[in-house]
């Protein structure tokens, strides 16, 4: 399934995962890369209904409390989605039922095409586990996994029964035969899901369920044969591997629909 995406002009509402200069770096310079034009919300600030005169064509939800937004905010972004605008939750300790997000019984939740377990639902993986693909999808278009990133943790999910689980993650396992040999190395058989999607076509809703900065990406911001450095705004520059830049690339313009919106907005940020 071959597919081009880019560029394309799209309007991203980014919450979540530290101000310019932080984790949300990582992110920041993909929409930079992709000439996105975007809004980014601080995890410490709340979502604040003005934003919403915007027609975002895609809302990115990465480390960003549940207690954030307003129930009519919610409704507010369901109806967009129903709409046509996509919707991604990637994985951290404010997303899905971390410690610090909440969305179990949320109507992003119901958006989504997973489940939130309703506990803590954090996995870590000290010695690693690599992002796989399960099932072929234009978001994997030009994606070599050939050698494939280690991960570190994630959020466990369940998908929902109209969903596909594109990406998994097999932990590893290494069975030792002394103090500095690493013996033989094995995958698990069953994978967790990683990057889940929505089974309809018509509707564009992911969950990646990692991060995509450190720690829990591990390997994958320097995923691919050639690094880039990537501007974020003013002296911040990111540098992230090649196949970084594709999969992300890919992921959000796939949920963007091809860019439905052309009026001009300026790229901002509340914290300005």
């Amino acid at each position: 399934m071959k597919a081009s995406y880019f560029p394309i002009l799209m309007r991203v509402l980014y919450t979540g995962d530290s101000p310019a200069g932080g984790a949300a770096n990582y992110l920041l310079g993909i929409f930079k890369y992709l000439k996105a034009e975007y809004v980014h919300i601080p995890p410490s600030v709340a979502l604040n209904e003005r934003w919403f005169r915007i027609p975002f064509d895609v809302f990115i939800f990465s480390d960003y409390s549940r207690k954030q937004l307003s129930p009519r905010l919610e409704r507010l972004i369901a109806k967009k989605v129903e709409e046509g605008a996509g919707l991604l939750m990637i994985g951290g300790w404010g997303s899905f039922s971390g410690p610090f997000g909440g969305w179990k019984g949320s109507l992003i939740e119901k958006m989504l095409p997973v489940t939130c377990l309703g506990r803590d639902d954090r996995l870590n993986f000290p010695g690693g586990a690599l992002m796989l693909p399960e099932k072929r999808h234009p978001v994997l278009d030009r994606v070599i996994f050939s050698k494939p990133p280690v991960i570190c943790g994630l959020n466990r999910v369940r998908p929902k029964k109209n969903s596909t689980v594109i990406l998994a993650a097999r932990k590893i396992s290494v069975k030792s035969r002394g103090k500095y040999n690493s013996g033989s190395v094995a995958l698990a058989k069953q994978g967790e899901p990683l990057l889940v999607i929505h089974g309809d076509p018509a509707i564009r809703t992911a969950a990646f369920a990692t991060d995509a900065a450190p720690h829990w990406c591990g390997g994958l911001v320097d995923w691919g044969g050639k690094s880039r450095r990537l501007h974020v705004k003013d002296d911040i520059w990111v540098e992230v591997g090649s196949a970084y830049i594709r999969f992300f690339s890919n992921l959000i313009q796939w949920l963007a629909r091809g860019g439905m919106n052309k009026r001009p907005l300026q790229s901002s940020s509340p914290e300005r």
